[in-house]
C-alpha cells in the first residue's frame, strides 16, 4: 500500500509540474511568437488538450506498470490487454466519467481515485486559464443600444 501511495503521489507531482510548465509557456513564452489574437486562444486551447492527453498517457503508462511489473492490482470487465486499453481507462478516470466497463481492483483502485481528483483539478486549471486568456484576448464588440422611439 505504502508503495502505491508513493506512486500516485509522484503521478500527482509529475502532472502538476507538467501542466504549470505548459501554462506558464502558455502565458509568457509563447507571446514572443506573433499572431493574432484568434488564432492565440485558438492554440492555448489546443495546447492545453495536448497537455492533458500527455497526462493521461502517463497515468496509461503508469496502469500498465502498475498492473504488469509492480504488480499493484488487475482490472475486471471488458478485456485490457494492450496500450490504447490503458489509454482508454485512463481518459474515463482523469475526467470522471466512470464508465464502468473497465474497473481497477487492489492498490489500483487508489491510483485511479487520485487521478480522477487530479483529472478535475488540472482541467479547472485550463478552463480558468483560459476563461482569463480569452478575456484578455478576445475581441468584444459593445452591443448596439435599442432604438428609442419618441411618443
Amino acid at each position: 500500500m505504502a508503495f502505491a501511495v508513493l506512486f500516485a503521489i509522484l503521478l500527482v507531482a509529475a502532472t502538476f509540474l507538467f501542466h504549470f510548465a505548459v501554462l506558464r509557456w502558455l502565458s509568457g513564452g509563447m507571446a514572443q511568437i506573433p499572431m493574432a489574437a484568434g488564432l492565440r486562444i485558438l492554440v492555448i486551447v489546443l495546447t492545453a488538450l495536448a497537455a492533458h492527453l500527455v497526462e493521461v498517457g502517463l497515468y496509461a503508462a503508469a496502469y500498465a506498470a502498475g498492473e504488469r511489473v509492480f504488480d499493484l492490482g488487475s482490472f475486471g470487465g471488458l478485456n485490457v490487454a494492450g496500450p490504447l486499453d490503458y489509454l482508454y481507462f485512463s481518459i474515463v478516470s482523469y475526467t470522471s466519467l466512470g464508465l464502468g466497463d473497465v474497473f481497477p481492483s487492489d492498490h489500483l483502485r487508489f491510483i485511479t481515485g487520485v487521478e480522477a481528483l487530479n483529472g478535475l483539478l488540472l482541467i479547472a486549471w485550463s478552463g480558468s486559464f483560459i476563461y482569463i486568456a480569452m478575456g484578455r484576448l478576445w475581441p468584444w464588440r459593445p452591443c448596439a443600444e435599442p432604438v428609442k422611439r419618441m411618443k
